[in-house]
């Protein structure tokens, strides 16, 4: 006694061992949710690849991405703005835009936001 139970549940194609197989649900679902198709595919895939290692320390951190605005979040995960100073204690954060940024699904092109 005194551990945590670890669960483990297979979500979006993903095997996770996670104490709160809940939360990581939730934040798989609002990471595909945002409203802007590019965000969308691009958060979701980080999260899919990521979300089954992270602490609870950087879910935490991931779900203060999730509260970011989209407008804000285009800019900064296509290079077209720095991320600001106060927010570079989010390494999730910094990580999403190097992993956009990297090539990833729509955002390699650049093209995002644009008509």
């Amino acid at each position: 006694h005194g551990r945590t139970q670890m669960n483990r549940v297979a979500f979006a194609g993903v095997r996770y061992f996670c104490a709160d197989v809940g939360r990581v649900k939730s934040l798989m679902w609002r990471a595909k949710q945002r409203g802007w198709l590019e965000l969308d595919l691009l958060i979701g895939t980080f999260a899919k690849e990521r979300l089954s290692n992270f602490s609870d320390a950087e879910l935490t951190m991931f779900e203060e991405v999730l509260e970011l605005e989209n407008p804000d979040m285009n800019k900064w995960l296509t290079g077209q703005v720095d991320v600001p100073e106060e927010l570079h204690e989010n390494k999730v954060l910094l990580d999403l835009v190097k992993y956009a940024q990297e090539g990833r699904p729509t955002f390699g092109s650049n093209t995002v936001g644009q008509q």
